[in-house]
This record gives C-alpha cells, structure tokens and sequence, in this order.
C-alpha cells in the first residue's frame, strides 16, 4: 500500500507554516503528545505517531531517535500493544505540559489596571522573594529587576514602582519581545493566510491533522517565549494568538479514527 500523501495546495501551506529551518523532532513529539495525550491514561499509538510524523516530513529514524531522548529524560513512556507501542506521557511530563497549557491554549491576559516594577537586590531572603514573583507571574528584566500585571502578595524587601497608566520605553519591550520573537510571529502570521484561504471542509482528515499539529507547534515555540504579561498592552499588533486559536476550532481536534493507519 502506498504511503497516505497530502495535496500540493496543503503542502505548500505546510511548508510556509514551517519556514526555513529544521524542527526539533523530539519538541514535534512534545507537541503531539500535549495535543492528544494532555490527560491521565491518554495514549498515542506507534502507528498513529508514526503517521503524523510522516505527514510532517519526519523520517521513521528521526523519530526513533527523538523518542528515546524523551523516554531517557522522563518525558514519555511506552508499552507494548500486540506488535505495536503506545506512547504516554509520564507524571512528570504530563505536570510539565500541563503547566503551560494556558500559554498555548488559553485566551491572552486582559489588559493590567497598573503595571509593578519590582526590584529584589536589597531583599534579605533575595532568592526566595524572587521565586515567589516568578510564581505571581513576574517576569525578570534583569537581574533583580521584575516587571508584573498584579501587585506582589509580600513586599517585604522589595523596592516597588507602581504605574496606572504605563507606557513601557523602547529598550524594556525590547527585552520582553526580542526581534527574533517578534520576527517568528510575523511569519507565521504571513504563512498563517494561506491556511485561511484553504477550505477546511473539504480537507482529508491527514491534512486537518499535519496543519493542526505544525500551526500548534510553531506557536507553542512562540508562545512559550512570550513573557506571562498582558501581551496587548505591550504589543498592540500581537493579534497572533487569536488568529491561531481560529485556525485550530476551525481544524478540530485531531480524529485518530479518521487517519489512514
């Protein structure tokens, strides 16, 4: 039987969506799994990965590969099913991916009443207090210096700058939207239109997948990038996570029943 293939319309859009470099195929898996594997007892089968990897232009060598990295470093875990596998994800990656679900998948923060500036070099317990901002969704400028939508809970050694209506200068957005980060959203919103022009009902279920999984994986590769502020009020052209979000109801998720394994 011959290998299921996608149409050139679709490939053309994948390989915008792509864009020039290599994917880290051992991310791709991370990616799948976070998609169709989120929740305890959930499983992805050999075949079935085998065939997503293989609408993306990954061979079966490379994902072996990638496999094993992420089976030794506790990411996944396997079993065997007749002549087969299936792929889990363990403890560990599942409260790794779990983590950061809401960064992929989740509406983007509203827009802060006021902004903080907190500084921690003077804290005496400096470590501690800057772990507690990180968890409070503070992001480090620099070394003891954090920026965050919401007021600390404990403010104990910190010097605090608050503002009501802030306008970040220059060289601080620079630091939270690196021009790489700002660069890779730009293209995928660009390779994001020729999905749009595609019309999704009458798509094979192996091509709603490959443009699923890789619209999925290169924004996970953005957004996980993107500092856990208020992206609108720092970046009013980010319409990028809307857009995603569109493309991916629109595609569904992924229907294993539907695929050609």
């Amino acid at each position: 039987m011959d290998p299921p293939t996608i149409p050139d319309d679709v490939q053309s859009v994948l390989s915008h969506i792509r864009g020039d470099g290599d994917l880290r195929v051992w991310s791709v898996i991370v990616s799948i799994m976070g998609d169709m594997a989120r929740g305890p007892g959930d499983v992805v089968s050999g075949t079935t990965l085998g065939v997503l990897m293989g609408a993306l232009g990954i061979r079966p060598e490379a994902t072996r590969v990638a496999l094993h990295r992420l089976r030794k470093d506790g990411w996944i875990t396997s079993q065997r099913a007749g002549r087969g596998s299936l792929y889990s994800l363990t403890d560990h990656g599942r409260t790794q991916t779990n983590a950061v679900a809401d960064r992929i998948y989740g509406p983007g923060l509203p827009g802060p009443v006021q902004l903080h500036m907190a500084v921690s070099l003077l804290a005496p317990d400096r470590q501690g207090c800057e772990q507690a901002l990180m968890a409070q969704g503070f992001t480090e400028l620099t070394p003891g210096v954090f920026l965050g939508p919401n007021h600390p809970i404990n403010t104990e050694g910190l010097v605090l700058f608050s503002d009501s209506a802030p306008t970040l200068p220059d060289n601080i957005l620079q630091l939270l939207l690196p021009d790489a980060v700002r660069m890779e959203a730009r293209c995928l919103a660009k390779a994001l239109d020729g999905a749009r022009n595609l019309v999704h009902a009458d798509l094979a279920p192996l091509s709603r997948a490959a443009l699923r999984l890789l619209i999925l994986h290169r924004w996970r590769r953005i957004a996980l990038r993107l500092p856990p502020l208020p992206l609108t009020a720092l970046w009013p052209n980010a319409q990028l996570r809307t857009e995603v979000q569109m493309q991916l109801k629109k595609l569904g998720p992924i229907d294993v029943n539907a695929l050609p394994v």
